[in-house]
C-alpha cells in the first residue's frame, strides 16, 4: 500500500511539472519600426504578435468641463502581454478641434497601436 501511495505522489508530482512547463513560454519583445518605416515622423511603432482583446465597455463619469471628450480605454501591448488602460477626460486644444481614438490594425510583423489625435 506504502509502494502505491509514493507512486501516486511521484506520477502527481511529474504531472504538475509538466502542465507548469506547458503553461510557461518564452516573453515574446515587441518589435520597434522606426519613424521612416511607420510613416509618422518622429513615432515609434510598436508591434504585438497577436490581435488585442476585444474592448471593455465603460461607462464615462460626468465630463468636468464642455471643453473635454471621453477617450475611451484601450489595450497597450507590454512586450508579452496587453495591458488595460481605462478611458480619461482629455481637453480639446481648440473649441472645432476633433478626436480621432486610437486603434489597432494588422501589419506585415503583426499588430500595431496608432495613438489617437486631434484633427481641426
Amino acid at each position: 500500500m506504502q509502494h502505491v501511495d509514493r507512486t501516486i505522489g511521484v506520477a502527481a508530482v511529474a504531472l504538475g511539472a509538466v502542465a507548469l512547463a506547458a503553461c510557461s513560454a518564452a516573453p515574446v519583445t515587441p518589435v520597434e519600426l522606426t519613424a521612416a518605416s511607420s510613416g509618422a515622423p518622429g513615432n515609434t511603432l510598436i508591434l504585438a504578435s497577436f490581435p488585442p482583446p476585444a474592448k471593455r465597455a465603460e461607462i464615462p463619469p460626468a465630463a468636468p468641463s464642455p471643453q473635454t471628450l471621453w477617450d475611451g480605454g484601450h489595450w497597450n501591448w507590454n512586450g508579452a502581454r496587453y495591458i488595460w488602460t481605462p478611458g480619461r477626460y482629455i481637453e480639446r486644444p481648440q473649441p472645432d478641434a476633433n478626436w480621432i481614438p486610437g486603434y489597432w490594425q494588422r501589419e506585415a510583423g503583426g499588430w500595431a497601436w496608432t495613438e489617437g489625435r486631434w484633427k481641426s
